[in-house]
C-alpha cells in the first residue's frame, strides 16, 4: 500500500513539474518574440521617417552563441575537380595569394576568399532566362558534393553582364552569411565565381539575448539619415543570421567568430545594412 502511494505520489509531482516546465518555456518564448504592438510601432516611425518596408520582420530573437568557423585548407587536386574540370593547373604563390591557372581560366585563392574566372565565357544575356542562371549555377554548387557545406535558396539579380545567382551558408538551419557563393552566368555559362568559406566548427560560449529587429531598425534608421544620401528608402528583406564583425579576426589557431548579426537590404543600394544582433551597433565590412 505505501509502496502504491509512493508511486501515485511521484508521478503527480512529475506532472507538476511537466506543467511547471512547459509554462517556463511558453513565458520564454513570449519574451524572446515581438509583439505586434512593437511591429506597429517600428512600421509607423520608419514612415515618418521616409522609410517604407515590404517584407515580414522577423518576431523571434531566441539566445544565440557565437559561431566558431577556420580558415580553410585546399589540395591541388581538389580545387582542379571543382573549378577546372580536372584539368591540371600551374600555381603562383605571390604574398598571400595563390592563383591557380590553365589556358581558359584562373582561380586566385587569399585566405577564406577565392575569385574565379573563365575566360572563355562572354558577356551576354542572349536568350538566358532567370531560371536558366539559376538552374546553371545550381548545377555548379550540387557539382562540389558538399565540399563548401550546405547552402539556402539563391537570390537572382539581373545585370548588365548576365545574371548573378547568390548563395549563402546554412548550418542548422541558421543562416551563415560569411560563407557565399556569387556566380555570375552568361548565355555562355559561368563567367565568374566570387567566393568566401570558413568551415563551420561549432558553436562557441554561452547563448547570449538578442536585440529584437524593431531595435536594429532603429539602429539602421540613425545610421541612414546621418548620411544624408536620399530622402526616401524601401527596405525589401531583412534578415538574421551569422557574419564576421569587427571582432571576427582569425586567432594564432586559425579560429574566427561570427556574432549574429541582422543585414537589412534596400532597393535603392547594393549592399545591405549590417547590425550586431548581440550589441545592436552598425558597423561596416571590409
Amino acid at each position: 500500500m505505501e509502496w502504491g502511494n509512493a508511486k501515485k505520489f511521484v508521478i503527480v509531482l512529475l506532472v507538476i513539474i511537466n506543467v511547471v516546465l512547459a509554462g517556463l518555456n511558453y513565458r520564454q518564448r513570449q519574451e524572446n518574440t515581438m509583439t505586434s504592438a512593437q511591429e506597429r510601432a517600428i512600421f509607423e516611425v520608419l514612415s515618418q521617417n521616409g522609410i517604407t518596408m515590404y517584407t515580414e520582420l522577423p518576431t523571434d530573437a531566441a539566445s544565440m552563441s557565437r559561431l566558431e568557423v577556420e580558415l580553410p585548407e585546399y589540395s591541388k587536386e581538389t580545387l582542379e575537380r571543382l573549378f577546372f574540370g580536372s584539368e591540371k593547373t600551374t600555381v603562383t604563390v605571390k604574398g598571400s595569394q595563390n592563383l591557380y591557372r590553365n589556358e581558359h581560366a584562373s582561380l586566385v585563392l587569399d585566405g577564406a576568399h577565392g575569385l574565379f574566372k573563365n575566360a572563355t565565357v562572354e558577356s551576354g544575356k542572349g536568350e538566358l532566362t532567370k531560371a536558366d542562371a539559376q538552374r546553371e549555377a545550381q548545377k555548379f554548387i550540387d557539382g562540389t558534393e558538399h565540399f563548401f557545406g550546405t547552402y539556402e535558396e539563391p537570390v537572382v539579380k539581373e545585370e548588365e553582364e548576365g545574371f548573378r545567382v547568390d548563395f549563402y551558408g546554412v548550418h542548422k538551419r541558421e543562416n551563415v552569411f560569411a560563407n557565399y557563393f556569387s556566380i555570375l552566368v552568361t548565355q555562355d555559362g559561368i563567367k565568374e565565381i566570387e567566393f568566401e568559406y570558413c568551415p563551420v566548427v561549432n558553436y562557441s560560449g554561452e547563448k547570449r539575448e538578442l536585440a529584437f529587429s524593431d531595435e536594429a531598425l532603429l539602429t539602421f534608421m540613425r545610421e541612414w539619415k546621418k548620411s544624408g544620401t536620399a530622402e526616401q528608402a524601401t527596405i525589401h528583406r531583412i534578415e538574421l543570421g551569422y557574419d564576421k564583425t569587427e571582432r571576427s579576426t582569425a586567432s594564432t589557431d586559425g579560429a574566427i567568430y561570427l556574432d549574429p548579426c541582422y543585414r537589412i537590404f534596400l532597393m535603392e543600394e547594393e549592399e545591405p545594412y549590417l547590425v550586431n544582433a548581440y550589441t545592436c551597433q552598425i558597423f561596416h565590412k571590409d
